[in-house]
C-alpha cells in the first residue's frame, strides 16, 4: 500500500504545433501510463476530429484547422454580420467555419 507522497511517472500530450496541452473539461491534462496508452486513447477518441497522432507528431484540433484552411483555403458562409460602432462607423464580418478566423471589412 502506498502512503504520503509517492513520485511516480506519467505521460501527458502537448501538441507538436502550439504547445497545448491535452484535455477534456476542466483543462486538467490527461495523465497515461504509457505513450502506447496515450496513442489508443487518442486514436480512440478523436475519431476524425479533435487531436491527432500520425506517428510522428500530435497535433491539436486548432492546428489540423489551421493547416487545413493553409491548404485549401478558409470556409466562409456567404451571409455577413454588420456592426454599427459608435460614431457612425459600421463593418461587416464573417468567421471562418474550419478554423475560427475572421474576416473584417470596413464599410463606406
Amino acid at each position: 500500500m502506498k502512503r504520503g507522497f509517492v513520485t511516480e511517472t506519467h505521460v501527458v500530450v502537448y501538441c507538436d504545433g502550439c504547445g497545448d496541452i491535452y484535455s477534456e473539461g476542466e483543462n486538467e491534462s490527461i495523465c497515461f501510463d504509457s505513450i502506447n496508452q496515450a496513442v489508443a486513447y487518442l486514436n480512440a477518441r478523436s475519431g476524425g476530429v479533435g487531436w491527432l497522432y500520425d506517428g510522428d507528431q500530435v497535433r491539436c484540433d486548432g492546428c489540423l484547422a489551421t493547416a487545413r484552411c493553409a491548404e485549401a483555403g478558409h470556409v466562409f458562409p456567404e451571409s455577413w454580420q454588420t456592426t454599427l460602432w459608435s460614431l457612425g462607423k459600421a463593418t461587416r464580418s464573417r468567421t471562418c467555419e474550419v478554423c475560427g478566423v475572421p474576416e473584417i471589412e470596413a464599410l463606406p
